[in-house]
């Protein structure tokens, strides 16, 4: 299926740096956002390494069979979901070893979202809080699920989703790549593509300032015109609110 891509990614208003990182990779039909952790070691640093990891290992194992994966080949799931899975676990790995080989960066972390064009079909993993959304039709729907405290809240009834979004801790992620190296917990799964679907992949600071009936408001709005138009748009909107986190939106259209 066709399809057409646009990244871009800005600090805020109140940030010093940006912690986010993106990838566009349109060839290898691979598409990423990455958080790193504010308030962590090097979180400009560990998204980067994040997003660098997984493109090469997605890269590195369609062109070799001699790669070795870092878990076991699922027959539940498809092989770009598998493959997703095993860059995801490589960067993890990855960014545990740098941070014990460099006391400065101890407790580095990031969170992720990314996915695979396979067909007529998205391969997904997350991890954190960084989300994907579906437009489809005109309607918005969360595809990831939320790895934080809140969240959990959330499942169990305790909180509303707008109590969520305000809750103090809020920020508080369930998990992280990097960290501990044992325990990772990362969740991949599947979506259906349709034509004239849109899917938005973005971190926290989108979603913090803007909630889900205000993102598909502007992107139906201006739904006909270029992805950088909606991009920038969307980022506009977010800073023009607050703008309190670093905020990176990559946008598929189909």
């Amino acid at each position: 299926m066709q399809f057409r891509s646009f990244g871009f990614s800005d600090k805020g208003k109140t940030r010093k740096n940006n912690e986010d990182r993106y990838l566009c990779n349109e060839e290898e039909r691979l598409f990423l956002v990455a958080d790193g952790l504010g308030g962590h070691a090097s979180g400009e640093e560990v998204s980067q390494l994040a997003v660098e990891c997984i493109e090469e290992f997605v890269i590195r194992s369609r062109s070799s069979d001699d790669i070795p994966w870092p878990i076991k080949y699922r027959k539940d799931l498809s092989s770009e979901q598998n493959r997703l899975m095993a860059a995801t676990t490589y960067a993890h790995h990855r960014i545990c070893e740098v941070a014990e080989a460099n006391p400065s960066m101890k407790g580095m972390c990031t969170t992720l979202v990314g996915v695979v064009i396979e067909g007529d079909h998205l391969a997904i993993v997350n991890v954190g809080d960084s989300r994907l959304y579906q437009i489809r039709g005109g309607v918005i729907e969360q595809v990831t699920r939320d790895h934080s405290w809140v969240e959990e809240q959330v499942q169990e009834g305790v909180l509303t989703k707008e109590e969520a979004r305000r809750h103090p801790q809020r920020h508080v992620l369930t998990s992280v790549l990097g960290g501990k190296k044992k325990g990772l917990k990362m969740d991949v799964s599947r979506a259906g593509i349709s034509k004239n679907d849109l899917y938005l992949l973005c971190s926290d600071g989108l979603y913090s300032m803007l909630d889900d009936s205000e993102i598909v408001a502007i992107i139906n709005a201006i739904e006909n015109e270029s992805l950088y138009k909606l991009g920038l748009s969307l980022v506009l909107e977010a800073n023009l609110v607050g703008g309190l986190d670093n905020i990176t939106v990559v946008l598929l259209s189909f």
